[in-house]
């Protein structure tokens, strides 16, 4: 029960903050293009620390990371709700993803060291698995009513005492776990590295709506990024004893067709939720709690397509059902992509859904794909894979296609366009790459992916033996569990 409580906290973070971002903007006065990294803060060192996290769990014990991890995060949370400028909180969202990519890893291992048995463990992961997406479901709702009643700053506030009980909780009921003393190598100038050049990456992206892709600041970004993600391929092949991404494992076909197309898929996901929510908020005068609920099934179609997908994968050809995933997916950022100010809500409403259940159906295929094929020994490492896959995708997403829907809004508005018009065709010319994001990555998957990708025991086409069932054991909830949690 503790562990899934910390995970429906993190997992209620990555959503709640989507609904509060038009208050955060007015309280503290972000930049039209700066706002976004109230997001990709947190998403940028959550990624780059995943691998890292499960890595020192397995290192020097669940419990001592857990602890450490959760601690941080307890206190960047609180950092965040008392800031005072854009760069203070932007500052403490990093922390915050930060202590996040540890500590997700390390429930995880917690919980798969603590139930042996075949049975126990999937019972345990079950229930996990079905708390997490729960908070990614509520968090959207949850994060309307706090920052109604209340304001912004209670989104965060709320983390401190929830951390707080967990860390007194934990202290006396987690096992005490055996750290591996004999092979205790981390590989932190891994984790900097990548951290610091997908930074520099999304910096110089967003930086480019203001500055433009001529200007000095946004190559030196780009540079900088080519440098620190050159020396992180260097490290990993070259120089770490115990490296973070073993390069070699992408000679696997089935895991780099996942892992690609996880970082495809996440690609307009991401985005579709901050654009929505200022859609809905900045131009049509939402309420947060308003906002929250028209999330809310938007949230539940997540849900539902990866559950129809998990529950198919074993019967039907992958990349069949990858490929009807991702049409599904472009016919409802099709719908989006024909907003204008006076869009009926019923029509975002459905539209979003839409999209959103080709998400669900296209998460079992990629998850599958990229963790069938390495056996028990390397599940952690499959699954941090793909976790990392999925959170790049949507942080270089966001920061592509805002950048995009800037440009747009401003053609529109020197054009003669008002500002509900500019704003509302940068958002549509978003949805419609995201549109064509999808289209091309279910092409993409269906040639790509093997036709089966059963879990129960049979051979995948094209790939060795798998070992795990459609999200049946440590590999499918997890991955099923990130992704529903990312939305």
């Amino acid at each position: 029960m503790l562990l899934c409580v910390a995970e429906f906290m993190l997992t209620v973070d990555l959503s709640i903050v989507n609904v509060a971002l038009p208050a955060i903007d007015a309280d503290l006065g972000f930049s039209a293009s700066s706002l976004q990294w109230v997001v990709n803060g947190y998403a940028v060192t959550f990624a780059g620390f995943l691998l890292l996290g499960g890595r020192a769990a397995d290192l020097f014990g669940g419990r001592r990371v857990f602890l450490a991890a959760l601690a941080l995060f307890t206190t960047a949370s609180l950092a965040c709700g008392l800031s005072v400028s854009a760069g203070a909180l932007v500052a403490a969202r990093v922390v915050q993803g930060l202590a996040a990519g540890v500590l997700a890893p390390a429930t995880l291992s917690i919980l798969t060291t603590t139930y042996q048995e075949t049975e126990q463990r999937n019972r345990a992961l079950s229930v996990w698995t079905g708390v997490a997406i729960g908070g990614g479901a509520v968090g959207g709702l949850l994060g309307g009513i706090l920052t109604e009643t209340l304001s912004w700053r209670a989104i965060f506030f709320v983390n401190v005492p929830a951390g707080l009980a967990l860390l007194v909780a934990a202290t006396g009921v987690l096992p005490r776990g055996r750290a591996d003393k004999h092979h205790a190598r981390i590989d932190l100038a891994g984790a900097l590295t990548v951290t610091g050049g997908l930074s520099a990456l999304v910096w110089a992206l967003v930086r480019s709506e203001e500055a433009g892709w001529t200007s000095a600041e946004v190559w030196v970004g780009l540079v900088v990024a080519v440098v620190l993600l050159s020396t992180f391929i260097v490290i990993e092949t070259r120089a770490a004893k115990a490296p973070l991404v073993p390069f070699s494992v992408f000679r696997n076909g089935s895991l780099s067709a996942g892992n690609l197309l996880s970082f495809l898929s996440f690609v307009p996901t991401m985005a579709t939720w901050f654009f929505l929510s200022l859609y809905l908020q900045g131009l049509r005068g939402y309420t947060p709690i308003q906002a929250g609920l028209v999330f809310l099934p938007v949230s539940l179609a997540v849900i539902a397509g990866s559950q129809v997908s998990f529950r198919a994968i074993s019967r039907v050809d992958a990349r069949l059902l990858f490929f009807i995933g991702g049409l599904v997916a472009c016919i409802g950022l099709g719908g989006l992509a024909l907003l204008s100010p006076d869009t009926s809500l019923t029509w975002v409403v459905v539209s979003a859904s839409i999209a959103m259940t080709g998400g669900g159906l296209m998460f079992a295929p990629i998850t599958v794909a990229a963790t069938v094929d390495l056996g028990a020994e390397s599940g952690g490492l499959a699954s941090g894979l793909l976790n990392t896959s999925r959170q790049i995708g949507g942080a270089l997403g966001l920061a592509l296609l805002g950048t995009i829907a800037g440009h747009s809004a401003s053609r529109a508005a020197s054009g003669g366009a008002d500002r509900a018009e500019a704003l509302s065709t940068g958002y549509a010319t978003a949805f419609t790459l995201g549109a064509f994001v999808f289209a091309l990555t279910a092409l993409i998957g269906a040639i790509a992916l093997p036709a089966r990708l059963d879990g129960d025991g049979g051979r995948a086409a094209n790939t060795a033996r798998p070992t795990s069932s459609g999200g049946g054991n440590i590999k499918g909830p997890e991955g099923a569990r990130r992704s529903s949690g990312t939305t």
